[in-house]
């Protein structure tokens, strides 16, 4: 055997033993899996309560497994109302939840599709502050050691739990901005975002309809901002965007009106925003545009050639005649301007009355 033939076969030995284990691992992390039901907790307390909810923890993976369970505060909410959960020893918001928290296991083992129910305690202290407090519970394969040392495997799923505290909450939200993607639309299909910010200090689900009207104040479309009621967290902000498309062409001016209620059923307040935009169908306005062009040639040309005849017929050589033809091409100047208006008012009157 050869040197070269004895090499390659060395390579081919150790790659394979390097791949062993990396495929070994990507096998068990596509069969690794936890479920956890409700995906949110969301519920009312009055101070000095205690509430029992249940969450359920499913094993979908194909091998035994320990989970490990434990808390977190959420401080805040990103673009999109993703929230963000907080770090231990992080400067508190006021709306903190885990430490009313309490689960009644913090580790358990699941067979391969088994499901267990763990029991979640909230007990409101008298003193907690009126509006809404979050956090969540999270699911995880890392023992508590290995969180505190940095170790990770990087692989957990939580829930949501928002409590509202009865009192003198304050419920205060706004249409900060509503907008369209573009000013002009070649077609109607037109993107509308409303961003709402949120004051108060409770959870708010601001939804409601979207009214698109056009240049002569008829309502051409109603659509629902928010059908879903996602929420805005305190003293954030949160955009609501929705595509509004019509079957049937659109032409000119559009004002679109969003009116959002929000708040506890009976006692709701109301917030509203405006915006206008254009539909201009190029498609159709280039060739009608063209169409245009040529009558007003057409209808300009046609009354030059029977002015020319007309001059003509009464042309004489005296001086006379050439004041008439002087005051005649005056009038025929009127005549092509009256002409064309006319053309052009008739054409826009037919565009309004087809595609508006």
């Amino acid at each position: 055997m050869s040197l070269s033939s004895s090499f390659r076969q060395l390579l081919f030995v150790i790659v394979a033993l390097l791949c062993i284990p990396y495929s070994f691992v990507f096998a068990q992390n596509s069969t690794m899996g936890i479920g956890i039901s409700p995906a949110t907790i969301e519920g009312g307390a009055i101070p000095g309560e205690t509430q029992t909810y249940k969450v359920n923890i499913t094993n979908l993976s194909k091998t035994t497994q320990i989970y490990y369970l434990y808390l977190k505060d959420i401080s805040g909410v990103k673009e999109g109302g993703v929230p963000i959960f907080a770090e231990v020893n992080k400067e508190k918001t006021g709306y903190e939840l885990t430490q009313w928290v309490t689960l009644d296991v913090e580790e358990i083992t699941l067979e391969p599709g088994e499901e267990k129910p763990v029991q979640v305690t909230i007990a409101v202290p008298e003193n907690a502050t009126p509006g809404s407090h979050f956090g969540g519970v999270f699911i995880t394969l890392e023992p508590p050691r290995m969180r505190t040392t940095g170790a990770s495997v990087g692989y957990e799923v939580a829930n949501i739990i928002s409590i509202r505290v009865a009192g003198d909450a304050i419920e205060n939200a706004q249409i900060r901005s509503f907008s369209t993607g573009n000013f002009i639309y070649s077609k109607p299909v037109v993107d509308f975002t409303a961003r709402v910010e949120n004051k108060g200090t409770v959870l708010v689900r601001p939804f409601g309809p979207l009214e698109i009207y056009n240049m002569f104040g008829k309502r051409v479309a109603m659509i629902t901002l928010n059908e879903s009621k996602a929420g805005v967290f305190p003293l954030s902000e949160r955009p609501f965007a929705i595509t509004w498309e019509s079957d049937g062409p659109g032409f000119g001016r559009y004002q679109a009106i969003v009116s959002m209620v929000y708040g506890d059923q009976g006692r709701q307040a109301t917030m509203s925003s405006t915006a206008t935009f254009w539909i201009l169908p190029m498609n159709i306005i280039v060739p009608a545009v063209g169409g245009l062009v040529f009558l007003l040639l057409v209808a300009f040309i046609s009354v030059k050639l029977y002015i020319r005849k007309t001059l003509r017929s009464v042309a004489g050589g005296s001086r006379r005649i050439v004041r008439r033809r002087k005051s005649s091409g005056v009038s025929a100047l009127l005549l092509v301007t009256v002409v064309m208006l006319s053309v052009t008012a008739l054409f826009l009157l037919i565009l309004l009355a087809l595609f508006a």
